[in-house]
């Protein structure tokens, strides 16, 4: 029982010091927008950045880790990751800020890749729903906490203060993480196996080419050169990746194509796609709302988000126990319902007090508390063990390829309903009014979307666990 508690606390300390990062870095934005004179067109290129080199390793640190071992892969991710969000945070220019995230994303994809399983190997597989109810109330614990503590740091020590935190606590995860222990230790033969560069460089061209291309694109003042070339790109590269998986003689492929032909596994993995294209503006763009549009403090604005990481904390481990009992099909359609109500809400910001942001945020993590983890372990049941490392990966992949299409798409909705809105309201701030209106407005896409994963939750039945 002691070696599993260390264990846990190592896993849970590097997701911790990985998710405090990304949540105060959003809760920054604005701040750093204002202190370094960058609009927001440009200033999304600092997730951006990080998104894409964390989403262009995740599949190889996935498949290293299960050659090499999960907790290897993890420990060389945190000392990659705490390296470089240190120096970002000695950045006095964007481009060396864009550089230094992008650096430390690579250590992201580390850590991001081998979470979740080895959440997993530290529990039997009967009790997989409440391994990952649990992991998503790390996630929720670290939500609560980042908020808070990112407002009161950057109101008195500036945007800067987040970086050395966010060291600190790598740091700490790290010695932790030593100590780790796992039920399924790799076989040392599988040191012989040749990984798959090969499918590793087509998969990345591939995904990069569809992340810029519509970052791009949304952010050049819809210039649809970028689509005519970073489209037919993805597509090619991705039909050569899946080409190459498929008739490759390599013992150790990127990722099984096999899974694919479980319903559960492929579906479930769009239905978590489009969940988080349509829930990541609530996340990129109430900062924004808040303090820009509201006129609160980073502190205040910390409070107002506080909801939902509390909620996720909370509904989280439950609805792993009930996914364990009574299978994942009813948590899966009360969670994606709770993420379309709170995306929905965001449509009636211009005539509801700033306080609805509060509930939309609750609604949003008892939506992906219950959501994420029965959907994930309803995923989960086409999987065999020697591919939690890559599954795991691929599954890190559409959450963070599907944040940042979500990021981009709504931030030019934005600048584009702002400027129409602008035009039409010369006598208007169009730093309150028009930039309340405009963020609304925004989140017509997200919601089509959130209903759309609803009923597509509603279409697919639980299957046999393997």
């Amino acid at each position: 029982m002691i070696e599993l508690i260390i264990s846990f606390i190592g896993i849970a300390s590097g997701q911790f010091a990985e998710l405090v990062d990304n949540t105060m870095l959003n809760l920054a934005l604005p701040t750093i927008s204002n202190d370094l004179n960058i609009d927001l067109s440009l200033i999304q290129w600092i997730p951006i950045s990080f998104v894409l080199a964390t989403s262009s390793f995740l599949l190889p640190m996935g498949k290293l880790a299960d050659i090499y071992s999960s907790k290897k892969i993890y420990l060389i991710g945190l000392i990659i990751f705490g390296i470089f969000v240190t120096l970002a945070g000695r950045s006095e220019i964007l481009i060396t800020l864009i550089l230094f995230k992008s650096l430390q994303g690579i250590g992201s994809a580390a850590i991001q890749s081998n979470v979740m399983a080895m959440i997993i190997q530290l529990f039997q597989k009967q009790d997989r729903g409440t391994s990952l109810g649990i992991f998503m109330s790390i996630i929720g614990i670290g939500s609560i906490a980042s908020p808070v503590i990112g407002g009161y740091i950057i109101d008195n020590f500036g945007w800067r203060g987040i970086f050395n935190f966010v060291s600190i606590i790598t740091i700490l995860g790290f010695l932790f993480s030593i100590f780790i222990k796992l039920n399924n230790p790799k076989n040392t033969k599988t040191l012989n196996y040749e990984f798959d560069w090969q499918g590793t460089v087509l998969s990345t061209i591939s995904l990069s080419s569809l992340i810029i291309s519509i970052s791009m694109y949304t952010t050049s003042n819809w210039n649809a050169t970028w689509l005519i070339i970073g489209i037919p790109m993805t597509v090619i590269f991705l039909f050569l990746f899946i080409l190459w998986e498929k008739h490759n003689k390599l013992s150790n492929p990127l990722i099984d194509l096999k899974l694919f032909d479980h319903k559960s596994f492929s579906l479930g993995s769009v239905v978590r796609f489009l969940s988080f294209i349509a829930n990541s503006p609530i996340y990129y763009l109430s900062p924004f709302l808040l303090i820009d549009g509201y006129g609160l403090s980073s502190s205040k604005t910390g409070i107002y988000i506080l909801p939902g990481p509390l909620m996720m904390a909370i509904s989280g481990p439950i609805a792993g126990k009930l996914s364990d009992k009574m299978g994942s099909y009813f948590p899966r359609i009360v969670g994606a319902m709770c993420l379309s109500i709170s995306v929905s809400l965001y449509l009636f910001a211009t005539i509801l007090n700033k306080e609805f942001v509060m509930v939309a945020y609750a609604f949003q993590g008892l939506g992906m508390g219950i959501f994420g983890t029965a959907n994930t372990s309803y995923i989960f049941t086409s999987v065999k063990e020697n591919n939690y490392g890559s599954v795991n990966a691929f599954l890190t992949l559409t959450r963070t390829s599907g944040n940042i299409i979500g990021i981009s798409i709504s931030t030019a909705l934005v600048l584009v309903f702002l400027s129409l809105s602008s035009n039409e309201l010369n006598n208007v701030d169009p730093d309150t009014i028009s930039y309340i209106s405009s963020i609304s407005k925004a989140f017509i896409l997200p919601t089509l979307l959130s209903i759309i994963t609803f009923i597509l939750t509603i279409s697919l039945k639980d299957e046999k666990k393997i």
